[in-house]
């Protein structure tokens, strides 16, 4: 641009001089076709931003979804550990209980067979 002017001030050449209207059409024949163009990136940017945002939005959603759907499956899982406890709670003392038993029926057993005198051989 600066060497077209300076050719045309200085006279070496005089196809366009001052106002410079060919240089002047020749810019806005650049702008006529560049203005189109950058609203046409600046569209399709805000539709990639668009796209972009929706799915970064979906995708929070959708680990906000697992998220609760874990939580409700550790909470199921916290419950059935607890009654599971429960139950082995419940069968220990059982078992101390039948134990307590085995050895108080062994204990009589044998003060019967004691007292009565009489041994298994002899039976």
């Amino acid at each position: 641009m600066l060497f077209w002017i300076g050719l045309n001030l200085a006279g070496v050449v005089k196809f366009d001089l001052y106002p410079f209207i060919l240089l002047n059409l020749a810019f806005s024949l650049q702008s006529a076709y560049a203005a189109p163009l950058i609203l046409l990136a600046q569209t399709r940017q805000s539709d990639r931003d668009k796209a972009l945002a929706e799915a970064d939005a979906q995708h929070r959603e959708d680990l906000a979804k697992a998220m609760e759907q874990r939580q409700i499956l550790a909470e199921q899982q916290t419950n059935a550990m607890l009654e599971l406890l429960q139950q082995n709670t419940r069968l220990t003392e059982l078992t101390q209980k039948l134990s307590e038993r085995i050895e108080a029926l062994t204990r009589e057993l044998h003060e019967t067979l004691c007292t009565s005198g009489s041994s298994p051989k002899s039976a």
